[in-house]
């Protein structure tokens, strides 16, 4: 499970690969709700190189949140620190996604 605390005002969010078939069980319950959110991240992840990409910049962080249970309320934003091999799995589930809805 993903590990979270607040460093100087910041939410970090650790991340694994095993993180993965919480943030897909999410998702697929909730295809509706997402489906914008999906749909931005399919577009804009691959001009950041997928590592570098700013969930909250694009406001692309509700699957995040709702899926490994935190909340950016008390901070505004949060930084994820994952694997080179998260960013890659995640953008693949991703774009399955977002083709399953076309």
């Amino acid at each position: 499970m993903a590990a979270i605390r607040i460093e100087k005002n910041e939410l970090i969010l650790e991340a694994g690969l095993e993180d993965l078939k919480e943030i897909i069980d999410e998702a697929t319950a909730n295809i509706d709700l997402y489906k914008e959110e999906i749909a931005v991240i399919y577009e804009k992840m691959p001009k950041f190189d997928y590592k570098y990409f700013c969930f909250y910049a694009y406001a692309t962080y509700r699957l995040l949140e709702n899926s490994l249970k935190f909340n950016t309320d008390e901070v505004g934003h949060f930084r994820l620190i994952a694997p080179e091999s998260f960013y890659y799995a995640f953008y693949g589930m991703i774009a399955a996604l977002h083709t399953s809805q076309m």
